[in-house]
């Protein structure tokens, strides 16, 4: 869960810059622009939020966009490699969230210039910059706490406004995230049922306010329980399954790209289902009121339920139900090679790290730690 405890204190004190280019804005003195604002819409589900000069908002990481998207470079998409991740609103005034794209061939459309293309090694660059926090070297990961600097500062496409490089690989374009604080916790997922977002003629429920309906959640994470899959024989990584409840009501979910989708069989019915609440309406109609989807932006590790997997306990690292001397030296190692614990360990929950419950996993973890190994 979220927490967000001495996050104020940080956000006073300012932040370091991002990857500063010559003619950036006054990030510090710029005001945070809202995610509902930001993913405001007319009566016919298209943008209206001005995209004319920089925004910076704030929120917190939803998920990784390995588990989403193949960035790799030459990637057989259309764009080739694509990144995306998702950017929940965390301040109490606000809700949604705001998804971050860039792809590596813009010059696969037709419309712009051949030179329009990021060559392998700059596409990695690209990655490499927006993956860590330019200040610290902190990879990110889901649970963060961060600022969004846009300089485009992105386009309304399918029924919501990204944040992107506005399909340009020039520098003036780019996007940064600024590290706020690390480890808080994914927020917990707002529980819905489909009847929140479908009528009973199973049409998506639009509400041009977003105080209502599909607009409300996009961009967040949401949970739905007790569903079942429509079509269960096309489970498979990067696969687009439909949910229903038993009124009639059904919804699309895509699968992400994790290995659990292969070496596991689908839930058994019903079960709870955990995901970020997206849209691409991508029918062309000159509308933005269709197009919504479940995305599982987590690997599924065959627990039965398709929700994000949890530490045991605070402190339990080798997931065996006990604090004891086992957990010492991967608690260590999380301290000193986070990177290496991952790596070593995938089938372990590096959040098991953050005994004391506030943002960070560091030490002052450590007392806590040694108060439940004594317990």
């Amino acid at each position: 869960m979220f927490r967000i405890g001495g996050i104020i204190t940080v956000l006073l004190v300012g932040v370091a810059a991002g990857s500063a280019l010559a003619n950036d804005p006054d990030w510090f003195s710029m005001p945070y622009t809202r995610h509902a604002d930001f993913q405001a819409v007319d009566e016919y589900g298209n943008g209206t939020f001005p995209l004319d000069s920089p925004v910076k908002m704030r929120g917190v990481l939803l998920n990784r966009s390995e588990d989403m998207l193949d960035s790799s470079s030459g990637a057989p998409a259309f764009l080739g490699g694509q990144w995306q991740v998702y950017v929940q609103a965390v301040d109490p005034n606000d809700f949604g969230g705001t998804a971050c794209f860039m792809a590596e061939s813009y010059c696969n459309m037709p419309w712009l210039p051949p030179d329009d293309c990021y060559d392998p090694n700059s596409w990695q660059a690209e990655l490499n910059r927006v993956r860590t926090d330019a200040s610290t070297g902190h990879l990110f990961w889901p649970g963060d706490l961060v600022e969004v600097r846009a300089r485009a500062p992105g386009l309304h496409y399918g029924g919501k406004t990204n944040v992107n490089e506005s399909h340009s690989i020039d520098s003036a374009n780019d996007f940064d995230f600024v590290l706020l604080a690390a480890d808080c916790g994914l927020p917990a997922p707002t529980v819905i049922q489909l009847s929140d977002l479908e009528d009973a003629q199973d049409q998506y429920t639009f509400d041009a306010s977003r105080q209502t309906g599909c607009e409300h959640y996009q961009g967040s994470l949401v949970r739905i329980n007790g569903v079942t899959f429509v079509n269960p024989s096309l489970w498979a990584p990067e696969a687009t399954l439909t949910i229903q409840d038993g009124t009639g009501r059904t919804f699309p979910v895509i699968l992400g790209r994790g290995s659990g989708f292969t070496e596991f069989s689908p839930p058994a019915s019903p079960f709870d289902i955990v995901a970020i609440f997206d849209q691409e309406d991508d029918d062309y109609d000159g509308d933005g009121m269709e197009g919504y989807r479940l995305w599982v932006a987590q690997d599924y590790d065959g627990n039965g339920e398709m929700i994000p997997r949890r530490p045991i306990m605070p402190g339990d690292m080798d997931r065996d139900g006990v604090v004891d001397m086992a957990d010492v030296p991967l608690f260590v190692q999380v301290l000193v090679d986070r990177t290496g614990f991952e790596s070593e360990h995938p089938d372990y929950d590096v959040q098991a790290a953050n005994c004391d419950g506030k943002c960070g996993i560091n030490g002052l973890d450590v007392p806590t730690f040694v108060g439940l190994l004594l317990r």
